[in-house]
């Protein structure tokens, strides 16, 4: 995470189902090969979209400082 921004809750709950699918390959052997990469599938999925909110919110953010300023020098010009 870059400037100390906060991760979003899906990323830490992407990377606990990420995890878990992990978990299953290791502890139940061949049974877990037909569940488990669709379980770590789902659980980088998750992650990646809890990542693509934080970058759109701190976008979002970032944008509406910007327009605040551009409204200031319109008010003040």
């Amino acid at each position: 995470m870059e400037n100390g921004s906060k991760s979003d809750p899906l990323e830490a709950v992407g990377a606990v189902i990420t995890a878990l699918g992990f978990v299953a390959v290791f502890l139940t052997g061949s049974y877990g090969l037909l569940v488990a990469p669709l379980i770590v599938g789902l659980g980088l999925t998750v992650w990646k979209m809890g990542e693509m909110r934080r970058e759109l919110r701190e976008e979002i953010s970032s944008l509406k400082a910007e327009l605040d300023e551009l409204k200031g020098r319109v008010s003040n010009g």
